[in-house]
């Protein structure tokens, strides 16, 4: 149970304090659950951000789920979850209710446009991150590039997806074919 509860308070405050989406949060639940608790390895946080791509929805909620999962099963999972979603519920119905009339003030938009560039950093740092950790050979990298094009063509994420699935296997199988 200690670490159900723990898996909640890390993720709400993560939450609470990131801005930007689900990106956003990446840096900082890699920070807390590989660098400060030590529950996933750098690796396992990188299958996760690519596994949690490839699932519908929030990437920070799919995270929370599969480090949940990780580390206490489904109470875990749960835990996270609710982890994450509290704090932009209860700031949203803040936001609703407090600053509702003020959305037009310079000084509101002013905030905003500085909370939407520190997020830019974040997500720029953690795909920076992801790069060192995930591209290593020639192979990755023509990967990594095609699905860049794919989806800033405007097509579907999904169909990066798909691409990169169907090279690794293929790469996968060949490599397998030429070893002794």
């Amino acid at each position: 149970m200690h670490r159900t509860l723990e898996l909640f308070w890390t993720f709400f405050k993560i939450g609470f304090f990131t801005f930007g989406g689900g990106l956003a949060m990446l840096p900082f639940i890699e920070n807390e659950f590989v660098g400060k608790k030590h529950w996933v390895s750098p690796d396992e946080m990188t299958e996760m951000v690519a596994l949690s791509q490839s699932f519908p929805g929030v990437i920070a909620i799919n995270v929370s789920i599969l480090i949940g999962h990780h580390v206490a099963r489904l109470k875990g999972s749960i835990a996270a979850v609710i982890g994450t979603i509290l704090p932009a519920l209860l700031s949203i119905v803040l936001i609703l209710t407090v600053l509702q009339g003020f959305e037009d003030q310079p000084v509101v938009h002013a905030v905003f446009v500085g909370i939407k560039a520190a997020s830019a950093a974040l997500i720029l740092d953690t795909v920076l991150r992801m790069i060192r950790s995930t591209l290593h050979n020639r192979f990755e990298w023509t990967v990594g590039g095609v699905a860049l094009v794919i989806v800033m063509l405007s097509f579907s994420a999904a169909w990066s997806i798909l691409v990169g699935a169907v090279a690794g296997l293929v790469y996968y199988r060949k490599r397998k074919k030429s070893q002794p």
